[in-house]
This record gives structure tokens, C-alpha cells and sequence, in this order.
């Protein structure tokens, strides 16, 4: 199996469609279609479907996806075992809220110590990703993954911004969480660690706010607060931007926090991927 027939198979998976997987690898597109195909030949099996807006993994190329990924790790690791020449690529996927802060920091310090490397850093469902490897590493906030490695870098603590003009009683810079019984809130995805942190302490101080909208961005949640909408939890990397803004920001009593940190499958990393694990956690 040639790992080309490999790489563009995926590459029509990650792009999907075979134009424009094509124009992303910079090859003919009937050229990629013939790669494919002689994948699909020596497997024995149509490895994708027509959709409306192009291709799909069929059930067997869904089942593929993993072992391709793996080939495609394995061959990085045996390229850079014997010097080759290949420019080294970090497969990153962070997390919606750590993708910004810390890992643009993170990145960035780690391109300027190693400017012949290219960032794949992409957002979605980090654990998801990582497990099938799509990502190599993984930044997202920490929970028990017994099947992943994990290396934590560090917490964020959790404050509350409420709209601009909100009058809040006291003149503390800390509010109980009872403040928010019965306020509109604006609450992330079911099943997200932020969203189970904040309902249990939610639930253990018997406050009941009312949910008002639910959203994975940061950015969106921050307009939202700005724009009158109602409260919501932001990690304290995120204060003083939306203060600046005009939102009214408290640190909550008692303080709510996250442990963020990289994770990965527990296999040898390429050595791209090591570097980068040893820079960001030194």
C-alpha cells in the first residue's frame, strides 16, 4: 500500500470532496480521483459515497479512517528516525475555550523555537479526535480518560461577566453563586466539563438561574453578555477583555475551577509531537 494512496484518501475525508482535497494537496484532480481508486481496488471495497455537496466515508471507509491515521503517524515517526526531509507537521485539537487562550501562546512560542514546523491546529471534539487519531495531541480541559495519556499545564479559574450596567448588591469583588437564582444565564453544550462543573456547584448551592441560551464560543458568549443578554461563566484569561468592554466581571465565592492539560493515545508520539509536548510543559 503507497502511503500517497493513504494520505489522499484522507485528505478527500478532511476536505470533502475531491476538488477540493486536490487543491489543497496541490494535484490534478483526476489524478487524486485515480489515487483513490486504486485504494479502493486493493482494498476490495468503495471506501466513500456521493452526498448532495460531494463525498462521504462509506461504512467502509469510515472503518479505515483510524488505520490510515495510524499509517500516516507511523510513516512521520520512521521519516524523522532516519533524517528525512519531509517539513514535520504537529496534528494539535483543542478544545472551543483553549483554543485561543492558552493555545495560541502555546503555539506561538513553539513555532518561534521551531520555525520549520506547520501547525495543523484544529477545533472540535478533542477526545473524539484524539482517540481516532485524527489529532496527535490534544488540548482540552482534564477529566478521567483512562484509554489517554493526559499532561496537565495548568487551571482556569472561573469567573462570572454579567452586562454592561448591572447593578450587583455589595461592593466586593466576589459574589456568592446565589446570585444568579432566578437571572437569565448563558450556559455551553451538555456535556462539556465547564457545563458539569458549573451545574454541580449550581445544584450544591440550590440555585436555580434560568438557562437563556446554550453555545459552545466564547466570542459568541462574550457578545451575548455585552449585548444584554445575561450572565455567564468565563475563564479569568477572558476578564479583562470583557471589562474593558463594559461587562461587569466578579470572581464567584466559592471559586470554581479546571484543570487544562494535553492528551494523547498511549503510543510513541512523533518526535514533532514530543518536542512540543516537552516545550509547552517544561
Amino acid at each position: 500500500m503507497d502511503p500517497r494512496q493513504v494520505r489522499n484518501f484522507l485528505a478527500v475525508v478532511e476536505h470533502g470532496g475531491f476538488g477540493r482535497a486536490a487543491a489543497a494537496l496541490g494535484l490534478a484532480q483526476p489524478t487524486l480521483s485515480q489515487s483513490v481508486k486504486a485504494l479502493e481496488r486493493e482494498l476490495g471495497v468503495a471506501l466513500f459515497r456521493r452526498v448532495a455537496h460531494g463525498v462521504v466515508p462509506s461504512g467502509a471507509g469510515r472503518r479505515f479512517l483510524g488505520p490510515a491515521r495510524q499509517l500516516m503517524h507511523d510513516v512521520a515517526r520512521l521519516d524523522a528516525s532516519v533524517g528525512g526531509h519531509q517539513r514535520p507537521v504537529l496534528e494539535l485539537v483543542a478544545a472551543a475555550p483553549l483554543a485561543a487562550h492558552p493555545g495560541a501562546a502555546l503555539v506561538g512560542s513553539f513555532v518561534a523555537a521551531h520555525p520549520d514546523v506547520l501547525v495543523h491546529l484544529d477545533r472540535g471534539a478533542v477526545l473524539t479526535r484524539v482517540r481516532d487519531g485524527a489529532g496527535e495531541l490534544g488540548l482540552t480541559y482534564l477529566s478521567t480518560v483512562d484509554d489517554l495519556r493526559t499532561v496537565e499545564l495548568g487551571r482556569h479559574t472561573f469567573v462570572l461577566a454579567f452586562p454592561p450596567g448591572t447593578r450587583l448588591p455589595g461592593t466586593g469583588d466576589r459574589v456568592p453563586l446565589r446570585i444568579l437564582d432566578d437571572r437569565p444565564l448563558i450556559g455551553v453544550p451538555h456535556g462539556s466539563s465547564q457545563r458539569r462543573l458549573v451545574e454541580a456547584a449550581l445544584r450544591a448551592a440550590d440555585v436555580h438561574p434560568r438557562l437563556i441560551v446554550e453555545n459552545g464560543q466564547r466570542d459568541l458568549s462574550a457578545a451575548l453578555v455585552l449585548n444584554g443578554v445575561g450572565a455567564a461563566f468565563v475563564p479569568d484569561v477572558a476578564a479583562a477583555a470583557l471589562t474593558a468592554r463594559g461587562a461587569v466581571v466578579r470572581a464567584v465565592d466559592p471559586p470554581l475551577h479546571l484543570a487544562y492539560g494535553l492528551v494523547h493515545r498511549p503510543i510513541a508520539l512523533t518526535a514533532i509531537a514530543e518536542a512540543f509536548l516537552h516545550h509547552v510543559a517544561g
